[in-house]
């Protein structure tokens, strides 16, 4: 055999590389029909502004819309990587749903057949307001958008029939507000922390109060909730450790939850039923 065929042969084994490793990579990147929940949205848009000292790197969500991760990157600072480790922690929050990439800097990549995935009709800003944000979303199909098809943009009178309809649902169905206790079990502690749990079941949302064991502060938190009896919850606490996750709850009030911390302890919480 000569150098040439020797030669031929490397350059097709660098091909075959190249191309599996850049099939890897893409396959990262969320592609197909998503509808994210309003408190992922929530987050895309804190995400969005970042701040003097941090701006947007990259954004994940599950491929059911209920969960998120995100990543920003110092102000001046060149940024790269890190994929593999913004998706298993994504997936760890999510109860183990499969995670991709949405979004890179305030560009979304997510391809559904109407949002291209670049150029200036999948650019965000941060100075957008909150509905200008989700008026976006929505006309790029990821939010409360499910009746739109890759050739058509949102209609006014089919979305304002859905929320009509989901209004009068919530308002006739959930209209108490109030507090309850909760018992909350994280690893490294031994005994259950208590706390209270405030609520406002009128928008499906609330405030968490807790205080750490063994004086190591407190933490706050949020929750939201969804007519189908899921929703997501996150914590920060003064001793710069936080969770977040994924809960289920009943139209009596009892909820579960459970998730990890920043250090990929399991955290899991009951609140207790009405009374």
């Amino acid at each position: 055999m000569n150098k040439n065929f020797f030669a031929r042969l490397f350059s097709i084994i660098v091909i075959v590389i190249s191309f599996a490793g850049s099939s890897q990579a893409a396959s990262k990147w969320g592609k197909g029909k998503l509808q994210l929940d309003d408190y992922v949205v929530e987050k895309f848009i804190e995400y969005l502004r970042g701040n003097a000292s941090r701006t947007p790197y990259k954004f994940a969500v599950s491929i059911d819309g209920w969960g998120y991760n995100y990543y920003y990157c110092a102000s001046g600072a060149a940024c790269a990587g890190g994929d593999e480790q913004i998706l298993q922690e994504c997936s760890r929050y999510s109860n183990d749903v499969e995670c991709l990439l949405f979004a890179r800097g305030r560009t979304i990549k997510w391809k559904n057949g109407i949002n291209p995935g670049k150029g200036k009709i999948s650019k965000m800003s941060g100075k957008w307001s909150d509905t200008e944000i989700k008026a976006k979303l929505t006309e790029l199909g990821f939010y409360k958008n499910n009746s739109v098809s890759s050739n058509t943009t949102t209609t006014p009178k089919i979305t304002k029939k859905i929320e009509k309809k989901e209004n009068k649902k919530v308002v006739k169905k959930y209209s108490e507000s109030g507090e309850r206790s909760i018992a909350l079990s994280w690893d490294g502690y031994e005994d259950l922390i208590a706390g209270t749990v405030e609520f406002d079941e009128a928008d499906y949302k609330g405030t968490l109060n807790l205080f750490l064991p063994n004086n190591d502060g407190s933490c706050d938190g949020s929750y939201s909730l969804q007519q189908g009896g899921k929703g997501t919850w996150q914590i920060a606490c003064t001793n710069n450790m936080g969770a977040a996750g994924t809960l289920k709850w009943t139209e009596n009030g009892g909820v579960t939850g459970s998730g990890r911390d920043h250090n990929d302890k399991k955290v899991k919480f009951t609140v207790s039923k009405k009374s």
